[in-house]
């Protein structure tokens, strides 16, 4: 692992909080629970840290946006089944040597 694959793994902690990320983590996951504006700010926060375009970056075909809408705030959600998003692909930090952006 690079110095810099180390430098954005601990970007990425620090800023989320979450402790076992690795180069492999799909850090837009549910499970990660990094959701619409938080999701936002994460990204632009990394691009703009290590000087990334990002104008081609289309944020929520990766990170998931939840349901605001007032029919959905209305109903209590815990007493209905778990909402089901859509299957995002996946992202993971980028590997210098592969890296995209």
């Amino acid at each position: 692992m690079t110095k810099l694959e180390v430098e954005i793994i601990e970007f990425f902690k620090s800023s989320t909080g979450l402790k076992n990320i690795n180069l492999d983590t799909n850090i837009a996951s549910e499970e990660c629970e990094i959701f619409d504006l938080d999701a936002e700010d994460l990204m632009e926060s990394f691009f703009k840290k290590y000087n990334i375009d990002y104008s081609d970056f289309v944020i929520d075909k990766y990170f998931i946006y939840p349901d605001y809408s007032w029919k959905t705030l209305i109903f209590f959600r815990p007493f209905f089944k778990k909402e089901k998003y859509p299957i995002k692909p996946v992202l993971t930090i980028p590997r210098s040597s592969k890296s995209k952006f």
